[in-house]
């Protein structure tokens, strides 16, 4: 015997089940056993359909998810150094055997040396001079520049002037 479970929501039902306990339970049971059988096949098929539809969609995203896989960078490629153009520009770039370290230092507790500490002046006094006879852009000259030549636009232009007549009001008071 094919029986129909009911969703039972708040309330018991409503206002004919109260009156007739039971009665779609009835109705039911009146109904001809093809059509119990068509209904509860249907019922049945929607909820596996979507259940098949979402398996469908399931091996769909993670056949793109191993494929995703393959985009993150590799391990086996990464250089866990920094190069040495980057180090010439830092300042902190030494020329030695590989267990040497600036300034005497040789990476031993106790004996090393802080390459970040001098952050102010990587370059010597020397360096710097020549680095400034290289500039190509300055930008306190480029600041002057610019008020230079706001200075000069508000100087030559002409600015609208608006007066205020209100000598016509003040006659109208005295009178």
């Amino acid at each position: 015997m094919l029986i129909r479970s009911h969703v039972r929501r708040g309330g018991g039902g409503g206002i004919v089940d109260k009156m007739i306990p039971g009665y779609k339970e009835k109705i039911w049971a009146a109904l001809p056993k093809g059509y119990k059988e068509y209904t509860v096949k249907s019922e049945n098929n929607k909820f596996e359909s979507a259940i098949a539809k979402h398996k469908q969609w399931q091996n769909f995203f993670l056949s793109y998810k191993a494929i995703e896989k393959g985009f993150a960078p590799s391990s086996q490629f990464r250089k866990p150094a920094v190069d040495w153009r980057r180090q010439m520009e830092r300042g902190t770039m030494f020329f030695g055997r590989w267990y040497e370290g600036p300034y005497g230092t040789d990476y031993r507790p106790g004996n090393t040396h802080d390459r970040l500490a001098n952050i102010q002046a990587p370059f010597t006094e020397a360096e710097w001079e020549e680095r400034k006879k290289h500039r190509s852009f300055d930008l306190l000259y480029f600041g002057y520049g610019l008020m230079a030549l706001f200075l000069a636009y508000r100087v030559t232009s002409e600015w609208p002037v608006v007066w205020c007549d209100d000598r016509e009001a003040l006659e109208e008071k005295k009178d």
